[in-house]
C-alpha cells in the first residue's frame, strides 16, 4: 500500500513537472514525501510490527497530495513542507519507540492538562499577533510555532485519562438538570476537573479570537463526554450551549459578527472582507467535474491559498471528482482511527484514539465546511494538507499515538502494508 501511494504521488509529481515546465527529475520531491513514510514504517517494524497496517499508507497518500498542491501554489513553501514532513516522520518514529506502552501516558494526565493551560496563558502574554489574534510563540524572524496544535494533543491525553479513571462514576452517579426528565448529567464533583480545564481553554481561545480552536475543543469535549457516559442528553446540551455561545459571540465580538455577515452575504463587500470567501467559491466553480488539471487554472489568486483555503485551490485543479476522492481519504483516516478505538481492549487507549480521531474529523469538517460556505470560515489548518510546520509535526505525533494504541491495546493484526 505504501508503494502504491508512492506510485500515485510520483505520477502526480510528473504531471506537475510537465505542466509547470520543471525538469522531470524533480518528481523525486513528491516521491520523497512518501519515501519518508516508507522509511518510518520500516523503522517502526523493527521496534514492534504489531500495529495498524492501513492508517499509515492512507495518510502518506493524503500528505503526498497536499505537497503536490503546495508545489503549484508556492515552490518555497512546498520545499519547506518536505522538510517538516520528513522531520515529522522522524518524530513519529521517536514517539513510537519512546512510548513502550501508551497506557503509561494516563499517569501524566494532570501534567498534560496543566501544561496545556500554561501554553495558552504564555501565548496570551508573550504571543506574536497575526490576523488580529495571538497564536504564535517564538523569536520573530527566526523560529515560531503555534501552541494550539500541541494543546489539542495534551487535552486529548488529559480527557482520555481522566474519563477512563472516572468512567463508572460519570456514568452512574448522576443528577437531573433542572429536574427535567431525560436530562441526566454526571455530578459536578466528578466532572469538575475536565469541565474547568476545557472551559478555561475555551475562554482563553475566545479572548485570543481564535474561534476555530474554540469550536474544535468544544466539539472534542462534547464527544469525549458522550463516549464516557453514552448519554444523548450531553449531546443535546452541548448543541444548545454551542448555539447559545455562537449567538453570544456574534453580539459580543465585532470580528465574529463581521465574519458571520460575510458568510451570509459576501457580496456586501466583494473587494474587502468578502473577497476571500468569493475567490474560494469561484475556484470551486471553476474546477467543474474533472478540474482544470495540475499546474493549470489560477488557484494562486485565492487569499491564504496555502493554508486556510487550500481545499478550494485543490478543488479547482482536481474538480468535483478529485475533491470527493480527497474527502474520502480524510474519511478513511478517520474511520481507521475510530476502528482502532473501537477494537481497543483498554479504556484509556480507546478514549485516546477516539479523541484524536475526533480532533482530526472536526478539524477537517470545519475547514472544508468553511471553504464550501456551509459554515463561517475559520482559520485552522487542513490536516496533512495545509502549509505549516507546527501543524505537520503535531499531526505526526498524534498519528504515532494512534499507532501506539493499535500496537498496545488492539489484538495483533496481519494485514500486509507493503
Amino acid at each position: 500500500m505504501l508503494l502504491l501511494s508512492a506510485a500515485i504521488v510520483g505520477l502526480g509529481a510528473a504531471l506537475v513537472c510537465l505542466g509547470s515546465g520543471h525538469p522531470i527529475w524533480r518528481l523525486a520531491r513528491g516521491v520523497a514525501v512518501v519515501g519518508g513514510f516508507i522509511a518510518a514504517a520500516l523503522m517502526m517494524d523493527l521496534a514492534d510490527p504489531r500495529r495498524d497496517r492501513t492508517l499509515l499508507p492512507v495518510v502518506s497518500l493524503l500528505a503526498g497530495c497536499g505537497f503536490l498542491l503546495l508545489w503549484q501554489l508556492d515552490a518555497l513553501a512546498a520545499a519547506r513542507q518536505i522538510v517538516w514532513m520528513l522531520t515529522g516522520a522522524g518524530i513519529m518514529v521517536a514517539v513510537y519507540y519512546l512510548i513502550e506502552d501508551v497506557r503509561d501516558l494516563a499517569r501524566l494526565k494532570y501534567t498534560c492538562g496543566i501544561g496545556a493551560l500554561l501554553l495558552i496563558a504564555v501565548t496570551m502574554v508573550w504571543g506574536q499577533e497575526a490576523g488580529g489574534a495571538r497564536l504564535w510563540l517564538g523569536i520573530p524572524g527566526l523560529i515560531s510555532f503555534q501552541p494550539t496544535e500541541l494543546v489539542k494533543v495534551l487535552i486529548c491525553i488529559f480527557l482520555a485519562a481522566y474519563i477512563a479513571e472516572r468512567a463508572d462514576l460519570l456514568r452512574q452517579d448522576t443528577s437531573r438538570l433542572g429536574g427535567m426528565v431525560g436530562m441526566t448529567l454526571p455530578r459536578f464533583r466528578h466532572a469538575a476537573p475536565m469541565v474547568l480545564i476545557v472551559a478555561f481553554c475555551l475562554a482563553i481561545f475566545v479572548v485570543q479570537r481564535d474561534l476555530g480552536a474554540a469550536v474544535l475543543f468544544f466539539g472534542l469535549f462534547v464527544a469525549m463526554s458522550y463516549l464516557a457516559t453514552g448519554r444523548k442528553s450531553l449531546g443535546t446540551l452541548g448543541l444548545g450551549l454551542f448555539v447559545g455561545g455562537a449567538v453570544g459571540a456574534y453580539f459580543a465580538f465585532p470580528h465574529v459578527a463581521s465574519r458571520v455577515n460575510m458568510w451570509l452575504n459576501p457580496w456586501q463587500d466583494p473587494l474587502g472582507k468578502g473577497y476571500q470567501i468569493l475567490q474560494g467559491l469561484f475556484s470551486l466553480a471553476e474546477g467543474g467535474i474533472l478540474g482544470t488539471g495540475f499546474a493549470s487554472g489560477v488557484p494562486g489568486k485565492i487569499p491564504a491559498a496555502t493554508t486556510d483555503l487550500i481545499f478550494a485551490a485543490g478543488a479547482e485543479q482536481l474538480g468535483l471528482v478529485g475533491s470527493v476522492a480527497l474527502l474520502l481519504l480524510f474519511a478513511l483516516v478517520a474511520y481507521r482511527m475510530y476502528s482502532i478505538a473501537w477494537h481497543a481492549t483498554d479504556r484509556f487507549g480507546a478514549l485516546l484514539a477516539a479523541g484524536l480521531a475526533t480532533v482530526f474529523s472536526v478539524q477537517t469538517l470545519v475547514i472544508v465546511g468553511g471553504v464550501t460556505k456551509l459554515i463561517p470560515l475559520t482559520g485552522i489548518t487542513l490536516p496533512f494538507i495545509s502549509y505549516g510546520g507546527t501543524s505537520v509535526v503535531i499531526n505526526f505525533v498524534a498519528l504515532a499515538l494512534v499507532l501506539a494504541v493499535s500496537r498496545d491495546c488492539v489484538p495483533h493484526q496481519t494485514v500486509a502494508e507493503t
